[in-house]
């Protein structure tokens, strides 16, 4: 997944950022989470030490759907729809 940059500087930073997956059923890294069966881990791949978002399977599912149903989707502006 590539997110598009909103100037120069941004837009060379995203050239070495992509966002990766993977499954664990290491809740370790988010205690908060720990009687989770499995978790879907996002991250950037170009920072792999940084920041992840911890997703259960159940938070997951709502989010692809979400992906999918355009909820997401910028703006011809790059800006995101507004909340209802």
């Amino acid at each position: 997944m590539h997110t598009p940059g909103g100037d120069a500087a941004g837009a060379a930073a995203d050239e070495d950022s992509r966002v990766e997956v993977y499954i664990t059923t290491d809740t370790s890294g988010a205690p908060h989470k720990a009687d989770e069966p499995k978790l879907y881990v996002m991250y950037d791949a170009a920072n792999p030490d940084g920041d992840k978002l911890y997703f259960s399977e159940a938070e997951w599912e709502a989010f692809v759907l979400g992906v999918k149903d355009g909820e997401f989707d910028l703006d011809d502006e790059g800006n995101l729809p507004e909340l209802p």
